[in-house]
């Protein structure tokens, strides 16, 4: 499901869009095209919220361990009090805990997504790890103050 915006129950979120995706690299490509739909390119944190969604959905399909057919990896785009939140579940079951890397060595092909995220959202990001083994990583964009808890 996609292109829909609907007021949460609590009436403080406005749920921008949602949508499931493949276990697949190309769907950090797809996560990109979703959030243009979701928010237009004209969209002040536009490229903020783009980078930080591909960078999530692509470590949510490179980091999973629980592979069933027909696993997914969701992605939703939630406004509250003006920031965006980006949440990207993945059927987890794996060691992985993330965490973004204080230095990555310059010959590494990987290692960056978590700190770009970090970067983009002012290190307001988080892991929920679910009771059915599933895990959500997300994070705020927008204008989150520093020193100002988020979530």
């Amino acid at each position: 499901m996609s292109g829909f915006r609907r007021k949460d129950v609590d009436g403080e979120s406005e749920v921008l869009g949602k949508a499931c995706l493949e276990l697949d690299p190309a769907s950090a490509s797809k996560a990109r095209a979703y959030v243009r739909e979701w928010i237009g390119a004209d969209h002040p944190a536009y490229e903020d919220v783009r980078l930080a969604a591909s960078e999530l959905v692509a470590n949510a399909v490179l980091h999973t361990c629980r592979r069933n057919p027909g696993d997914l990896v969701s992605l939703a785009l939630l406004r509250r009090a003006g920031l965006l939140h980006v949440a990207v579940t993945d059927p987890g079951g794996g060691p992985w805990e993330p965490e973004a890397p204080r230095a990555v060595p310059d010959d590494e092909e990987r290692g960056r997504g978590l700190g770009i995220v970090g970067e983009l959202s002012r290190w307001c990001w988080g892991v929920l790890d679910h009771a059915d083994g599933s895990r959500t990583v997300w994070c705020v964009l927008g204008g989150h103050a520093p020193g100002v808890p988020c979530g």
